[in-house]
């Protein structure tokens, strides 16, 4: 009974206050309503449509997390050492930069209303948690063969496979898209312009133009095109999902042939190739593709549960007041 009281006790204390424009501290460090106001509209720039009223300040409370989790890594990051270079950030930001024009890059800008430094700040944070998360947990993960035959044969079934078909595309929207980041920038604006660009890539990739390359400078699909247009292996049936005439094309295609037409879904215009095929049933674990993507699995699953008990470890350890959460709370007259 006596714990029992001291819990309560401890629990209803009253809560640490602080100024308004203080949402939290870390570690002896503050948190600032500026900063965490600049997250949510960020957040809410990069959203399709706005938080409902009722849900800006879960939406808050949830980057507020965000941001305390990542004082924490990147005060570890800094006592070990980690904390990315200005060389490390100028490839990160030409990189970042590269992707658009100049014109574009300026639009970015504003609508995230953000500044290249700002942005290199950013990068700064994002390559200086990667490092440490490196350090600390991807470097320490191993899949052993074991393991590997474990999961196989607990999970035999579902590597008994339909026939697939490995295909790799070009594709060309019918309308303006802000978003396409291609080798080359470009991007068709209408549907008269994107069957020109899609037959024009068609005659080059036929004339001898690597098919990769093409798909890298000018698909207009943001998945793909980066992988040079490749899809990986697809069942019929999902080739046919996306469009009958697609199925019907591929499925008259021999290994390393291209379709000869461009083939038209309500996607856009497609230029089509056949990379591999496989005529399905039973894949024994011997297959290196099975064993590959075993593996993956299991890194995966590694690297999930590793992270999400790093970062509960290292919180434990850390001194953190949220008062936003206490503000929360206050208003809704919940506290103690």
């Amino acid at each position: 009974a006596l714990i029992v009281v001291t819990v309560l006790t401890l629990s209803c204390s009253a809560p640490s206050t602080a100024s308004d424009d203080i949402v939290a501290r870390v570690n002896g460090k503050e948190i600032k309503t500026a900063e965490l106001e600049k997250q949510f509209q960020n957040r809410v720039n990069s959203a399709e449509q706005p938080p409902a009223p009722e849900e800006i300040e879960g939406l808050k409370l949830q980057l507020l997390g965000q941001l305390i989790n990542d004082h924490i890594l990147l005060e570890m990051a800094s006592k070990g050492g980690l904390t990315a270079s200005d060389a490390e950030i100028d490839v990160k930001f030409n990189e970042f930069k590269g992707q658009y024009t100049e014109e574009q890059f300026q639009n970015v800008l504003k609508q995230q209303k953000m500044n290249p430094e700002e942005i290199r700040a950013e990068l700064r944070k994002s390559l200086t948690i990667e490092k440490l998360i490196n350090k600390e947990i991807t470097s320490k993960i191993s899949v052993s063969d074991a393991e590997i035959k474990s999961f196989y044969e607990k999970n035999k079934d579902s590597f008994n496979l339909p026939e697939s078909y490995r295909i790799a595309h070009v594709l060309v929207t019918p309308v303006a898209d802000p978003d396409v980041h291609n080798g080359k920038n470009d991007d068709a604006k209408s549907p008269e312009e994107a069957r020109q660009k899609a037959a024009r890539l068609l005659d080059d990739v036929q004339g001898g133009m690597d098919f990769a390359a093409a798909a890298r400078d000018y698909s207009e699909d943001p998945t793909s095109g980066p992988n040079g247009g490749d899809l990986n292996f697809q069942p019929l049936q999902s080739i046919e999902n996306i469009d009958p005439k697609l199925a019907q094309a591929v499925q008259r295609l021999k290994v390393g042939e291209t379709a000869p037409q461009v083939i038209e879904t309500r996607f856009g215009f497609h230029v089509v190739k056949l990379l591999e095929k496989d005529a399905g049933g039973q894949k024994d674990l011997a297959d290196p593709r099975v064993q590959a993507q075993v593996r993956q699995v299991i890194f995966n699953n590694k690297d999930q549960t590793l992270k999400a008990a790093f970062s509960e470890s290292i919180r434990n350890k850390a001194a953190v007041t949220n008062f936003f959460a206490d503000r929360i709370l206050q208003k809704a007259g919940k506290t103690p």
